[in-house]
């Protein structure tokens, strides 16, 4: 079976037409709605309510930032959404970045790759009835019981861009998340993701790759393109992102957007994001071509692309119709 995902659309189309849409989505064939957690809706909530409005899609975070709940929270949260959804709930982590972990969240952010391993070791020590414990420096948790039973263990997939957490979640998650990635910046990442699998001592086929493509058709082009940039540079200026986009053969744009951001300059940074990198990175045009391109992933290895649609129209209402179209 072929996956495919979306992600709720809740900042564009309000939270109400989000679920709505979800929904709709399982009846045109979606298998899978993945939420995100940045600065709007976290990312259990909006799935209890699409829990309660499927039946056999998939629900999941991309992703649960590590540093800012502590595990056992999680674990709660994690057994909730997997008996209220009969057991079609994946448990998606990561490092998220210090602009939200440390500035927003006021949480110092160090050592991601090895909170993140550590954060994996501690839930899968979480099941009904056992206590769990865990007193090293960075993670403790003391004497901690789960008092429900989720019924059916919880896959945990990890947000990966540089090596050394590709390699972690080959190591240790069921799945591995990727975002802003080219089909060549996918593919490369999945040879750390197999290495990291194989020192393990486990087959890299079994690890599910999810990927989340923004997407926007119908709508006019320069438009779209003008907001695109301004979507990815925000993105583009995170360190780790900025990083990425290096490693994947965009180096001196990124260099010229993370030093126009730091300057202060919010025209000249998404003005550097090229045509080349949209053409990558962002799905646009029509549909045909926007498919073609989610092959192209899917024949690198991706196995569960998901779209997070995007409308630049005037108002909630219109938005909502444009980005249902797109899906």
């Amino acid at each position: 079976m072929k996956r495919l995902g979306m992600t709720p659309p809740i900042e564009v189309t309000g939270s109400r037409s989000a679920v709505e849409l979800c929904a709709r989505a399982e009846e045109l064939g979606y298998t899978d709605v993945w939420t995100a957690e940045v600065g709007g809706a976290d990312a259990f909530a909006p799935l209890a309510a699409v829990a309660q409005r499927t039946e056999r899609i998939r629900l999941g975070t991309a992703l649960v930032p590590v540093f800012t709940r502590p595990p056992a929270l999680v674990a709660m949260s994690a057994a909730g959404l997997q008996t209220l959804s009969g057991g079609r709930f994946v448990l998606g982590i990561g490092a998220s970045s210090p602009a939200i972990v440390d500035g927003w969240m006021g949480t110092p952010y160090r050592n991601p790759v090895a909170r993140v391993g550590e954060y994996v070791e501690v839930l899968r020590h979480m099941p009904a009835g056992r206590k769990a414990s865990n007193r090293r420096r960075s993670l403790r948790v003391a004497g901690f019981r789960l008092q429900i039973d989720p019924e059916a263990p919880v896959p945990i997939y990890v947000g990966a861009l540089g090596p050394r957490m590709c390699r972690l979640a080959g190591r240790v998650a069921d799945g591995v998340q990727f975002f802003l990635m080219t089909p060549l910046g996918v593919r490369r990442a999945l040879e750390e993701v197999a290495a990291g699998a194989r020192q393990a001592g486990r087959d890299p086929a079994s690890i599910d790759v999810f990927i989340r493509l923004p997407a926007c058709l119908g709508e006019p082009t320069e438009l779209v393109r003008f907001m695109a940039r301004r979507l990815l540079a925000g993105y583009a200026m995170v360190p780790a992102y900025n990083v990425s986009l290096s490693r994947q053969g965009f180096g001196g744009e990124a260099r010229v957007i993370a030093e126009k951001w730091a300057a202060g300059d919010r025209d000249g940074a998404p003005a550097a994001f090229t045509d080349e990198m949209l053409e990558e990175l962002f799905l646009m045009g029509d549909p045909v071509a926007c498919r073609t391109k989610i092959e192209a992933y899917r024949m690198v290895g991706v196995t569960t692309p998901v779209l997070m649609a995007v409308s630049f129209a005037g108002t909630m209402e219109e938005r909502a119709e444009r980005v249902e179209a797109t899906c």
